[in-house]
């Protein structure tokens, strides 16, 4: 890591302010420079830790004096993820079409057969993530700074109704019955909403804390909540919300997957860098150790396999889902903030925010089949059903990349 040349001093300043502070400071530097930032012990928690990890903010920290750590942060090429205001997510529905949205107001369908934007609506202050529940035709947006969620037809993208969702919401998901979920990592918080006489009602839960990424249970009866300060899972029952069980996991769970027929929960754990599994009753069944900041998670549609992307480590961990056996350990484009596999299994694709490019892996065979050029910033992926197209967010650049699996290409830059 290059020598610091700024010191920012965070000390008295609490978490939210902490982090800004610092984020200005990663903004405001050239890519590839370095700097510190002191922090107070207190403020060095899992909170402060993953706002830079989600940030993409690479650092490593050490006690700097009695009561205050110091945070060496290097800039990387592109700004922190959390402050670039393009597209970013993505989902796809069973008819090709696709939906992505803005790390601000807009929300985008696109026709995923023609690759053209067909509707556009500024509906948030900052979008985050979506979740799509198709036999409702609805659309879910969690608004980070306004702290609701947003229901949409996803027709049209009108609004239906908003509710509140304390805590930044951001990661939305909506159950088999329609039921739609979304954590409140500052405040610890789960807001479940039931839909309801052709609405939605909603209650929060303190679930543990700072929880991130839930998944919801094959029978959609159970949500597991990883709450990455207390290194569990947090079982809830969706039906009355109540709290039926807590999971020990790794260090700092984030994101998770399952087997097809749920009777496996896969974690990883981004501060000790481990992939965890555990049955759906909550007995563990073993640990694996991955790379630095293992946080992306995915699984292959016949549950043979197991991919875990290491932030810190730029590499993808390939593992034998029954055994937790790393078969692979492949390099990555630097921050690759999302990992997706195509609906057939055959290809996965891992992003890179720090980067113009992706790689595309052979699902089988695990080597690397192309590096393409997508655009600055590349987040998620959603694919059309038959697989044979990738649709990127690229939250610099701010398009969507259209890229052609068969051609292993960027055909298309859709805004």
């Amino acid at each position: 890591m290059p020598t610091d040349s700024l010191i920012i001093d965070c000390r008295g300043a609490p978490v939210p302010e902490a982090g800004a502070k610092i984020l200005a400071a990663f903004n405001a530097s050239a890519p590839g420079t370095a700097f510190s930032a002191i922090v107070d012990s207190g403020n060095w928690t899992y909170g402060l830790r993953m706002w830079l990890l989600e940030a993409g903010a690479r650092h490593h920290a050490q006690p700097e004096t009695e009561g205050s750590w110091r945070v060496s942060i290097e800039r990387g090429s592109s700004p922190a993820l959390v402050t670039a205001p393009g597209l970013h997510h993505l989902v796809s529905g069973a008819d090709g079409t696709i939906w992505t949205c803005e790390r601000a107001e807009r929300v985008l369908r696109i026709d995923g057969g023609k690759r053209r934007v067909v509707a556009a609506k500024a509906v948030a202050r900052k979008a985050s993530h979506l979740a799509l529940h198709e036999p409702s035709n609805r659309l879910f947006v969690a608004d980070s700074d306004a702290n609701e969620v947003i229901a949409l037809r996803a027709d049209d993208l009108s609004v239906v109704q908003r509710w509140p969702a304390p805590g930044g919401p951001q990661l939305p998901l909506a159950s088999p019955e329609g039921i739609v979920c979304v954590t409140g990592g500052t405040t610890g918080t789960l807001t479940i909403a039931w839909p309801r006489d052709g609405g939605y009602h909603a209650q929060t839960i303190k679930v543990g804390s700072n929880p991130h990424d839930p998944l919801v249970s094959a029978d959609g009866a159970f949500l597991f909540v990883p709450c990455a300060g207390a290194g569990e899972l947090v079982k809830v029952r969706l039906s009355d919300a109540q709290i039926a069980g807590r999971i020990a996991v790794g260090e700092g769970p984030s994101h998770l997957v399952r087997t097809a027929d749920g009777s496996r929960v896969y974690s990883a754990n981004s501060w000790d860098g481990t992939l965890s599994c555990v049955t759906a009753e909550g007995e563990p069944v073993g640990s694996a150790p991955s790379g630095r900041w293992a946080h992306a998670i995915a699984a292959s549609p016949d549950g043979r396999w197991i991919y875990v992307a290491n932030f810190l480590d730029d590499t993808l961990g390939v593992f034998d889902a029954q055994t937790l056996a790393r078969v692979a350990l492949l390099p990555t484009e630097p921050y690759a903030h999302g990992l997706d596999v195509s609906p057939d299994g055959r290809t996965v694709v891992a992003t890179g925010f720090g980067s113009n490019h992706v790689r595309v892996y052979d699902g089988r065979s695990h080597a690397e089949l192309a590096r393409i050029e997508v655009g600055q910033g590349s987040a998620h992926t959603a694919f059309t059903p038959d697989s044979r197209t990738a649709f990127i967010g690229c939250s610099v650049s701010d398009h969507a990349a259209c890229v052609d699996l068969g051609e292993m290409r960027c055909v298309a830059r859709l805004h």
